[in-house]
């Protein structure tokens, strides 16, 4: 390949999608020392155009390899193999433990090619340099644009004064538990729940109450015996198990709020993405007055690759998160934000999720049509809102058995215990992500995956 230190090449009329041979290829030039500890990777931009592919889909595939620790990238100077130190602290990967699925269904996937590239490309002119320092809480016309995106699309009408914005999720409650003074403090989070977002409480010295929520009917009565500060929700799609606390439980819960000082942390988890359902108020929208932050995210509707969340603070809370944002400083670069700020004022952004919502209701389709034809599964729940299903298994078969014969296979996905504070081996289910694949390579992984011993040990005769 021209001007490049590694040679990729992709086959167009493999099965294997184009992200997967990328991976693929890239990892084997650092396995065989084609590409050294130290050596650099070709820019994205450079990789992208060599392969007629989009920037986004290396962009991808780079922050994936970092994930996994076979890079390191530095912003400015660009994305290098992992030195020798990082690959020795560790056994050497085995051959299985390093290939690249030919499915992945875990969920927090998206699709790049569904956007449009003129108005992706346009996102990305560059602008006049400015002359003074960035507001930490984001450049005001994102802010205005959030402000407006919210009030149309989640019925939440605030001020831009009240958007602060953030890179990603994570970083959004780390600023919040700054801001907050949460250090040694209890909050309580969901059970099932997101397990990054407990280890970033963790990891900020605050201890973690989980409360069961596989009945949202109990989430007010079990706040209310739990003495703590806050509480994560996802109340519009929980994650994972799908489902969403009514408008009388969300009032429920900001009246606990109200009552006891606490401060409720709503994630809009794959709220834009409704099958069947009107879509739920926010419950910052409920009651804009009491202690709930909103946190929304572009990542997942846009790319991985953006790391770009949001806040809406209300407005008695907006001076101490601004003084956080200040000490920690801006986290998302101003080309970014100005052109999302574009994309998002052109209308671009309701195009995209009115595009997105239908192309995803076809791989929603395909996915529950494969697994209610697997004779393990016993019930789907979550499959009303949001861009994952999460398959329950006979209680006599093992989820962490099936995740693990799935990956030899080249299937990957998540097993539910993974979100449980402690496995429930008499409950098991799985996890699954849609949104990455077309209809028909999600009926090819089902195929696949219906091949795993442990599933085939139950018949339906």
């Amino acid at each position: 390949m021209n001007d490049l230190n590694v040679a990729v090449t992709l086959d167009r009329g493999s099965p294997v999608p184009v992200r997967t041979q990328i991976l693929t290829q890239l990892r084997d030039a650092i396995t065989d020392r084609v590409l050294a500890p130290g050596d650099p990777l070709p820019s994205t931009r450079l990789l992208a155009a060599a392969l007629g592919v989009s920037r986004t889909t290396v962009t991808n595939c780079y922050l994936e390899l970092e994930g996994d620790g076979w890079v390191v990238s530095s912003q400015g100077a660009g994305t290098f193999v992992a030195g020798r130190d990082s690959a020795t602290s560790m056994p050497m990967p085995t051959p299985a433990a390093t290939a690249v699925p030919l499915f992945d269904l875990r969920p927090g996937g998206v699709d790049p090619a569904l956007l449009s590239p003129g108005a992706w490309r346009r996102l990305w002119r560059p602008g006049a340099p400015s002359a003074s320092a960035p507001d930490p809480c984001g450049v005001p016309a994102l802010r205005a644009a959030l402000a407006g995106y919210l009030a149309s699309a989640r019925g939440l009408a605030c001020t831009p004064a009240e958007i602060v914005v953030c890179a990603g999720t994570a970083e959004a409650v780390t600023l919040l538990v700054a801001a907050l003074g949460w250090a040694g403090a209890t909050v309580a989070t969901e059970d099932p729940g997101y397990p990054a977002i407990r280890n970033v409480l963790r990891r900020n010295a605050v201890s973690v109450a989980p409360i069961d929520v596989t009945d949202p009917g109990r989430v007010p009565g079990l706040l209310d015996s739990c003495d703590a500060a806050g509480v994560y929700l996802t109340p519009s799609h929980h994650y994972p198990l799908g489902h969403r606390l009514s408008e009388a439980q969300r009032r429920q819960v900001i009246t606990w709020a109200d009552r006891t000082g606490a401060v409720v942390i709503e994630d809009d988890y794959d709220g834009e993405f409704s099958f069947g359902l009107a879509p739920s108020t926010s419950m910052a929208g409920l009651s804009p007055l009491s202690s709930v932050v909103f946190i929304g995210t572009l990542s997942k509707v846009l790319d991985p690759g953006l790391r770009l969340a949001y806040l809406r603070v209300p407005l008695h809370l907006v001076d101490a998160v601004r003084a956080a944002r200040e000490d920690l400083g801006p986290t998302v670069a101003t080309a970014v934000q100005d052109g999302v700020a574009g994309f998002i004022a052109a209308g671009e952004l309701s195009r995209h999720v009115a595009k997105a919502r239908r192309i995803y209701a076809d791989r929603r389709r395909a996915l529950l049509a494969e697994l209610r034809a697997v004779p393990a599964v016993v019930d789907l729940i979550g499959i009303d809102a949001g861009l994952h299903i999460v398959a329950m298994l006979q209680p006599e078969l093992s989820s962490a058995q099936v995740v693990d014969e799935a990956s030899q296979q080249g299937v990957e996905l998540l097993d539910l215990d993974e979100f449980r504070f402690r496995p429930q081996y008499d409950k098991p289910g799985l996890v699954f992500g849609y949104s990455a694949h077309a209809p028909a390579d999600i009926r090819n992984a089902l195929g696949m995956l219906r091949n795993c011993p442990e599933l085939r040990k139950v018949d339906r005769s």
